[in-house]
């Protein structure tokens, strides 16, 4: 018998062909990169570029403010709405996949129409925001200061003003300003003392937040905002007393009193050729031993600022009360600018007046006796009644 002869199956009926499989893996794979490579330059196309926008929509750089706590999807939405961001899914899906959508910065923000995502993305993480500006006007007392800082920047008032007096305590007691550590330490307790009385509380910081336009970030803290204002304040106390005149000098006055005698002329003055005018009728006044009598320390310690004075007001008892009370006043009655603290430093140096009284036209008339200051203040008085004030 012949034996049945043994071959594998022939190519026809079934078996796989190596080199067919490899091409048509190969053409697979070759697909599906090309797939891959076009959605990633797609992907890379409106993530990076700026964002092609409906007619309409493109137009000047808008403001966005993102309050803290804000939602990336819903700031995603608003954008959308405002016409800054095309695709605002993609914005979330990157967002959520970096992590990146728990790092949302607080703040207002200067953006254009057509931004692309990825630069939305990075400014709104990074920070890149719009400063806050805080203006604090010269003469603006200390407690109307922390209300602003409160408005603009969402500090605590309490907490600015908590942390601004601690800084110009110890500045305070670092620089002299006041003499020796005994004075400050009176100074600490009269401070205590008159606030307990109800009529106003006292800030150590009175008198040394620099009058000026301030750039925070939004989110800046109390304490960092404080800092930055006493710092500039005790800087120009300290270049203003430190080049006082030798009359300045020989009345013995410390900084703390240059800047509480500035604070006066802040209060009274309009214009600023009659600074150093003003402050040399304050201090022919020190020379003779005369009390001030400035309204401004009563209306101050009354919070009375801008409304009339009545006799009865004149009479209240308090260091800060100079019509019963010789010599400047224990503090500053205000945040004086830098008018001022040159005008205090440098008084008018030919003036001999003793008296000044309003002109009824912005500035004041200037009196060396009583009979020419009771002169000038019925020419004033006849002027308001003139005008009927």
């Amino acid at each position: 018998m012949s034996r049945p002869s043994v071959e594998g199956p022939s190519p026809g009926h079934g078996a796989p062909d190596p080199a067919r499989w490899r091409r048509r893996l190969w053409g697979g794979t070759a697909v599906l990169l090309a797939v891959l490579l076009a959605a990633v330059l797609w992907f890379w196309q409106v993530w990076t570029q700026p964002a092609i926008l409906q007619p309409g929509r493109a137009g000047d750089v808008q403001e966005v403010r993102v309050p803290p706590g804000t939602n990336l999807a819903a700031l995603a939405d608003t954008l959308a709405a405002r016409g800054l961001l095309a695709r605002p899914g993609l914005l979330r899906f990157v967002a959520r996949l970096t992590g990146r959508d728990r790092h949302l910065q607080a703040g207002t923000y200067a953006l254009s129409p057509g931004l692309s995502p990825r630069e939305l993305l990075t400014r709104l993480t990074r920070g890149r925001t719009l400063p806050v500006l805080l203006t604090l006007p010269e003469g603006i007392e200390a407690e109307a200061a922390a209300r602003q800082v409160e408005l603009v920047l969402g500090c605590s008032a309490g907490d600015f003003l908590a942390a601004a007096d601690s800084l110009v305590r110890q500045g305070a007691l670092a620089r002299g300003l006041l003499g020796d550590a005994a004075r400050a330490a009176d100074y600490d307790a009269l401070l205590r003392r008159e606030s307990d009385r109800g009529l106003r509380v006292l800030h150590w910081c009175e008198g040394y937040l620099a009058p000026d336009t301030y750039h925070f970030a939004e989110g800046t803290a109390a304490v960092d905002v404080a800092r930055e204002i006493v710092t500039l304040g005790l800087t120009r106390v300290d270049s203003i007393a430190g080049s006082a005149d030798p009359g300045i000098q020989e009345l013995g006055l410390t900084p703390h009193q240059i800047t509480t005698l500035a604070s006066l002329v802040e209060a009274e003055a309009r214009r600023d050729d009659e600074r150093p005018l003003i402050a040399a009728v304050y201090v022919n006044r020190l020379r003779r031993g005369w009390r001030l009598e400035a309204d401004p320390c009563v209306s101050y310690l009354l919070g009375k600022r801008g409304q009339r004075l009545y006799y009865a007001d004149l009479r209240v008892e308090s260091p800060y009360n100079t019509y019963l009370h010789s010599g400047l006043p224990p503090g500053p009655i205000g945040n004086p600018g830098r008018s001022s603290l040159r005008a205090a430093a440098h008084p008018a140096a030919d003036s001999a007046a003793l008296f000044f009284v309003a002109d009824g036209e912005g500035g004041h008339v200037f009196s060396r006796t009583r009979a020419e200051h009771e002169r000038a203040v019925s020419r004033y008085r006849r002027l308001r009644r003139a005008a009927g004030r």
